[in-house]
């Protein structure tokens, strides 16, 4: 008989891969669920299928099932048969439209126009929002319904889709919301005092988390930067409930319309938010810089301060250009100017080391009351964000120098170089430029910033920045280190943001116990490289889910934004090539459509293995990388966040 497992309070998963292990007496199957994580007893669970599919099961079979609780135990109905562990059911979602007594489900993601019947119209309304997954072979393909989200809204929609389809967790567990009701207080005495020092947190305008708080003074060598970040080592404990919640997130996710923090706001807004004039617990770094930026020596300490104001890049940025407010003009010479000086100190040495120059354009979207879109915005690039991020990668730097030298895990940031594969894409260009590339294992960031450069005098500068960034490796955790290519930093961790980001607190707690700082929270003795090699594969997953999520859910708000816009023209820039089109960029708001290809005028278009034009065989007529057009829009598609636009003129 399968074991009884104690009913669980978290939504178990909607469906998920069960193998058939056997019988019981009575002839009823028992399967085990392939992921661990959804069954850690490892007991085996009754499997209850139809009658039909039960006579074609038998020990060893795959099934996708659904898993629910029958009188107190943890059984499965399985609602389609696979081939083997390595089958992938894709989860889709779509829009259902009712026709009889039949139902279609229109597809809602992006570049998917496809229509399917569903399976059955059992608990579903014409346009509701659900989710699915498809069974049979090509056209013959029919839908099965997994979770009826509801009623279609745009709004709720995305947001829903967004979330469920990159798996973040956006409720919090009772158990998680009991501990934050139990929150220490931290021992001033065994900290050191530094509310006397003047250190102010610099943050965008809507910023709510303010976790980290930066001070600089000149000294007879160069200047002693102050760097603290928010102490969340010390309220969220090892394998704690906070702390097996913040793994599992990973990191906060920052979508268009909301916040998906990694811890709860008790944290994040309260006790490890530096908020002026009150006393906050921090892990305060002070590194000594040379006038050209060369980092001397540095030191790290448990401390207590006392932020002396909340400024913003916009405020910072207005001071230095002689514009000063109420709250800068008081701290403008003790403490913007040695920030400033710092920060140039600090560029001189981004410079010489060639870090790589790719800057790239952030959108913010506004919303009225009702939630729809009002306007997009650029952000700017300003100077003052230029001073926190170089302040920023000091301190990480120091961390990652100060924990090589002990013998604890180090959950390092790597950063490979580009694949060897990828280079013979930039063949054309540089042959153009008359420029050559060095072989992969001399190249250098710097190669990149002289071929942005050489083609930003061409007017090439947007697209050939594009391509540059997807030549790149991907940036990832892990406790192997490599460097960071991008950076040109031979060590480097992230240290500054641990409310945010599971492995800047991990970095926290190493810095704890191999320094021996008081006041608990740090690494446990039983923690091994292996366990961070474990820890950074998944956190680097949830970075690339928290990635995905924010793209897919500006590009649906971007579409909605432009509905109204159809048949208007617009000036874009080519950013690449594929047989289905030319893909375009509206630069001013940063969204990004298709010109498909059966909409240019008729001739035979060449595409070279390169991608970097296309051609019209007959025509002569060519379109290149970073080419500025005008472009029509024809579609835009808030369901599917897609956009289509056509060639002004043609």
């Amino acid at each position: 008989m399968a074991k009884r497992i104690k009913k669980s309070k978290r939504r178990l998963p909607e469906l998920i891969k069960i193998k058939i292990c056997g019988e019981t007496e009575d002839g009823e199957l028992l399967g085990q669920t392939v992921s661990e994580k959804h069954n850690p007893s490892g007991a085996a669970i009754y499997v209850q299928p139809n009658k039909k599919m039960k006579s074609a099961l038998m020990t060893g079979d795959v099934v996708l099932a659904k898993l629910f609780y029958l009188h107190g135990v943890l059984t499965a109905c399985p609602v389609i048969r696979l081939g083997s562990l390595d089958d992938f059911v894709e989860k889709r979602y779509g829009v259902v439209e009712k026709h009889g007594e039949r139902a279609l489900v229109v597809c809602t993601e992006k570049n998917s126009h496809e229509t399917y019947w569903l399976s059955s119209c059992k608990g579903v309304k014409n346009g509701d929002f659900i989710s699915f997954f498809l069974e049979g072979d090509r056209r013959f393909k029919n839908a099965h319904v997994i979770r009826v989200i509801g009623p279609f809204d745009l709004h709720r929609a995305t947001s829903a889709l967004v979330l469920d389809k990159y798996e973040i967790p956006y409720v919090f567990p009772t158990k998680v919301n009991k501990e934050t009701k139990k929150m220490p207080d931290f021992d001033p005495a065994v900290r050191l005092d530094l509310t006397n020092l003047p250190f102010v947190t610099i943050d965008g305008e809507d910023s709510k988390d303010f976790d980290d708080a930066v001070w600089a003074e000149k000294t007879p060598s160069g200047f002693r930067l102050g760097v603290a970040i928010a102490d969340v080592a010390f309220y969220v404990r090892h394998l704690s409930e906070l702390d097996r919640e913040a793994y599992k997130r990973g990191n906060s996710v920052y979508l268009p319309d909301m916040v998906v923090p990694m811890l709860p706001e008790i944290l994040s807004n309260d006790l490890c938010s530096l908020r002026p004039r009150e006393k906050r617990p921090v892990l305060a770094c002070f590194i000594e810089i040379d006038n050209d930026g060369k980092i001397l020596s540095h030191n790290f300490h448990r401390a207590v301060i006392r932020s002396a104001e909340r400024l913003t890049y916009g405020e910072v940025q207005e001071a230095l250009d002689g514009r000063r407010n109420d709250k800068t003009a008081p701290l403008f010479y003790p403490v913007i100017m040695p920030l400033w000086e710092a920060y140039q100190a600090l560029e001189k040495a981004r410079k010489k080391r060639g870090a790589l120059e790719l800057e790239t354009d952030e959108f913010k979207v506004k919303f009225d009351k009702s939630g729809a879109v009002k306007f997009v915005e650029k952000c700017p690039h300003l100077e003052s964000e230029k001073i926190v991020e170089e302040f920023m990668i000091a301190a990480n730097v120091a961390a990652a120098q100060t924990l090589k030298k002990k013998k604890v895990p180090v959950m390092y940031r790597i950063h490979d170089k580009p694949r060897a594969e990828r280079l013979p894409d930039l063949e054309g260009l540089l042959k153009e430029l008359k420029m050559k590339l060095p072989d992969v294992s001399a190249i250098k960031p710097g190669h990149f910033n002289k071929i942005a450069a050489a083609c930003e005098k061409r007017g090439l500068q947007s697209g050939i920045s594009d391509l540059i960034l997807r030549m790149q490796s991907q940036a990832v955790y892990s406790p192997h280190n490599i460097g960071h290519f991008g950076l040109g930093l031979k060590d480097y961790v992230h240290f500054t943001s641990p409310i945010r980001r599971y492995a800047d607190l991990l970095i926290h707690r190493a810095l704890i116990k191999a320094l021996k700082l008081p006041d608990g929270g740090g690494l446990e003795d039983k923690t091994d490289v292996g366990v961070f090699e474990d820890i950074g594969v998944h956190i680097s997953e949830t970075e690339r889910k928290a990635v995905n999520a924010e793209r897919e859910m500006l590009s649906r708000y971007l579409a909605e934004y432009l509905s109204p816009a159809r048949g208007q023209v617009f000036d874009v820039v080519i950013t690449g090539f594929s047989t289905a089109g030319i893909f375009v960029r509206v630069n001013e708001i940063g969204a990004e459509g298709l010109i498909l290809m059966k909409t240019l005028p008729a001739d035979h278009y060449i595409l070279p293995e390169n991608k970097l034009f296309l051609r019209g065989a007959r025509s002569k007529r060519e379109f290149h990388l970073g080419d500025k057009i005008k472009a029509v829009l024809k579609e835009a598609n808030p369901a599917t966040g897609g956009l289509v636009f056509r060639l002004y003129g043609e």
